[in-house]
């Protein structure tokens, strides 16, 4: 995603490794408006899969993103591939805020952000370990981009930060289908190089005018989604986005994944119906 640099948001272009162990309680930063980061190392649950944690602290007034940052903004990437025991990795977000950045919006979290991971381990009987890299963005004036080792030895008995990762996963978004909120119509247009696509939910009160909506396509390395404004009207809100691809003709509806931000909470719709 473009970074921009608009009044005082200057871009410094800086690339720093923190590494972390499951010893210590946390990896200083010397890096202005970074705290620290660190592995909360969680618990191993009944199925055998385990929950743990990547916590960002930054210094007061910071952000960091959200997997879909919006304008300007630096979306997480993980690289797990060193770990031990380690099949799978998925983060459980918890809903982000949305920010207005000199006139554009961002989305992410301020101070901190715990993020819950869900470990699946290729053999549940043997010991899991985190040996992996985090790169990420903390934006204020000014936008570092960063790079953390995150490493840890996963427990299989004890249970490690469970109380925070647990207010974490209980801000996770929830399901559209249980919502209040309904998908009205959802329209794929082609054109060159993609598909415009634009969904009209209602609510049966109203939004509240900071809603925002977000539209997300398993894309492949030849595919992207560019998000566009959303649209508030009372109780109706439209989405809007253009999924560019190289080599895709047709689009799956029930892969799409539509998420709304709306009073710090999030509503997510798998699939787009007519």
């Amino acid at each position: 995603m473009p970074i921009f640099i608009q009044m005082k948001q200057v871009i410094i272009f800086l690339t720093f490794l923190i590494s972390i162990t499951a010893s210590c309680a946390f990896a200083q930063s010397p890096i202005t408006g970074l705290n620290s980061v660190k592995v909360i190392r969680g618990w191993r649950q009944a199925d055998g899969t385990h929950m743990a944690a990547v916590h960002i602290k930054m210094e007061k007034g910071w952000k960091t993103y959200w997997r879909v940052a919006g304008g300007g903004g630096i979306p997480p990437q993980f690289d797990w591939k060193k770990s031990t025991n380690i099949r799978t990795a998925i983060p459980k977000w918890p809903a982000p805020y949305v920010f207005d950045d000199y006139g554009r919006q961002t989305i992410g979290f301020k101070d901190e952000l715990v993020l819950p991971i869900l470990l699946h381990p290729i053999d549940p009987d043997k010991p899991m370990r985190i040996n992996g890299t985090i790169d990420f963005g903390i934006c204020k004036d000014v936008c570092v981009p960063v790079r953390s080792a995150l490493q840890a030895d996963l427990p299989s008995r004890t249970s490690i930060g469970k109380k925070k990762i647990i207010s974490a996963l209980k801000r996770q978004a929830s399901e559209g289908a249980k919502s209040a909120i309904n998908i009205i119509n959802c329209n794929f247009t082609p054109i060159n190089g993609g598909f415009k696509i634009s969904a009209k939910l209602t609510h049966p009160d109203s939004f509240s005018r900071k809603s925002i909506g977000i539209m997300e396509y398993p894309a492949g390395m030849n595919s992207w989604i560019n998000q566009e404004a959303s649209i508030v009207s009372g109780k109706s809100l439209i989405i809007q986005s253009t999924l560019y691809s190289k080599d895709k003709t047709f689009i799956d509806r029930s892969n799409l994944k539509t998420t709304v931000l709306t009073n710090n909470q999030a509503i997510t719709f798998t699939g787009c119906g007519p």
